[in-house]
């Protein structure tokens, strides 16, 4: 759209200035560059600039025994742009209203069972139940947030809770970033 309005305003000015003569040359250029101005800085877009874009992405340093409903803790952050996701806690908070894509990774031990899920504020979304044994499950979410929804991974419950991971391997990660904005 605004390729095709330069391309008329172009061929617009040669035309009033090979046919028109050069009067009002000046003055109708000055209208189309005040117009293009005017145009440009009223473009409410609301999306983020480039810099502020939030993505992050986290792995877990230690193996361990979770807490029934305990949230995991991706502690060892790799990317954090804008500090949205706080490894303290292992929350993830929307800074602005849009879609969202989330992965998550997690390795269970040998013997041992492993039931995670993927949450949204307090509604439960997607499981990954990597079973026993060395096993790894993944999970993608495509995911419309308000601002300031949370997105966590969470412990599936009792009996279901022990996560793997080696130091420097980082078998068990937690990732996600703004796709775009939306009003």
């Amino acid at each position: 759209m605004k390729l095709t309005l330069t391309l008329f305003l172009v061929v617009t000015v040669c035309h009033v200035i090979l046919v028109e003569g050069c009067t009002f040359k000046c003055s109708l250029i000055e209208d189309i560059l005040a117009m293009m101005f005017k145009s440009k800085a009223s473009d409410n877009c609301s999306h983020p600039k480039p810099k502020e874009i939030p993505a992050f992405s986290a792995s877990m340093t230690n193996a361990k025994v979770l807490g029934a409903t305990e949230i995991l803790k991706f502690d060892k952050v790799w990317t954090n742009n804008g500090d949205d996701y706080d490894p303290k806690t292992g929350i993830f908070k929307a800074p602005f209203k849009g879609v969202y894509q989330f992965s998550f990774t997690v390795m269970s031990s040998n013997g041992k069972n492993l039931l995670v899920y993927l949450w949204q504020n307090e509604t439960r979304l997607v499981s990954v139940y990597p079973g026993i044994g060395f096993n790894e499950g993944t999970a993608n979410m495509v995911l419309n947030l308000k601002k300031d929804d949370r997105v966590y991974v969470k412990c599936g419950g009792s009996g279901h809770g022990y996560i793997y991971t080696a130091k420097d391997y980082w078998y068990s990660m937690f990732s996600g970033y703004l796709i775009h904005a939306t009003k």
